[in-house]
């Protein structure tokens, strides 16, 4: 078994100001995930300018924060932040809903290349190539604040987390490596590696969405589970089911998408 190791949640301190590593695991993700995205955009020949996709970095992450809270609160404990609303602005606290998150930025980009007269798809899949360095330092401050532990275990890996005598899966540790850097690599190499798949648009966004909800799902069978709604002798969380639902449309999706790449192949096809 493993000991957690003795990390303050606050990184630094100046007097009443305090920087947490959870805000700065936040700013570091969005940071490398930008500097990633110049580099696609150099590399790939992308239609959005380095200029306008610095300007949508505001979008971002108000869609995260606002997005993320709103989700986390509203959908996995809202009995507990509507008793008391001031609770939900304190996010330095933790508490952050990836689907929440996902909803946010998807409006702000909607709002933004229609607003600059961008394509959407294209922006859904470069997002889709750089949000998962995000998603695996966000993973690493759910670690550093011990939340979102998983069920017991007896396996070697196990941590024994704050106020805990037995061990616990580390269900943070595996979403940063599932959800983070092997999303990163898949999709990244694919998308490199794939001209046909560079030019079927929003495929690489779909693909993101499925990926992920099959990674979460994986995941979900060793995480402590907010029961919902019962089912015979099975219990479904918040995240199963919202992962489920997720996983669902990306399949429908991916086949929209397919079949539109279809039809305009067939339209630009010459006469034989």
């Amino acid at each position: 078994m493993i000991s957690f190791p003795s990390i303050d949640p606050v990184a630094l301190a100046f007097g009443p100001l305090k920087i947490h590593w959870y805000g700065i695991a936040y700013v570091a993700g969005i940071i490398l995930a930008c500097h990633w995205a110049h580099g696609l955009i150099r590399r790939f020949q992308f239609s959005i300018s380095h200029k306008l996709f610095d300007d949508l970095l505001p979008y971002i992450v108000i869609g995260i924060v606002v997005g993320g809270r709103l989700g986390h609160t509203m959908l996995y404990e809202p009995a507990y932040y509507l008793s008391d609303p001031l609770e939900i602005f304190k996010v330095w606290k933790g508490g952050m809903s990836f689907h929440g998150g996902l909803i946010g930025v998807v409006l702000m980009a909607l709002i933004y290349t229609k607003k600059h007269r961008l394509d959407f798809y294209e922006l859904g899949d470069l997002m889709a190539l750089i949000s998962p360095i995000g998603l695996f330092f966000g993973r690493l401050a759910n670690f550093v604040n011990a939340e979102l532990c998983g069920i017991e275990t007896s396996m070697p890996w196990g941590v024994i987390f704050p106020h805990q005598v037995i061990a616990h899966h580390p269900t943070q540790i595996y979403e940063a490596l599932l959800e983070g850097l092997a999303l990163f690599l898949i999709l990244n190499g694919m998308y490199r590696n794939s001209s046909k798949l560079r030019s079927f648009k929003g495929l690489t966004g779909c693909l993101f969405l499925f990926l992920y909800a099959l990674f979460r799902l994986c995941v979900e069978a060793f995480k402590v589970q907010e029961v919902v709604m019962q089912l015979g002798t099975c219990k479904l969380g918040v995240g199963v089911i919202l992962c489920t639902l997720m996983l669902s449309l990306s399949i429908l999706l991916i086949m929209v998408r397919l079949r539109a790449f279809k039809t305009i192949s067939a339209k630009t096809a010459p006469l034989r």
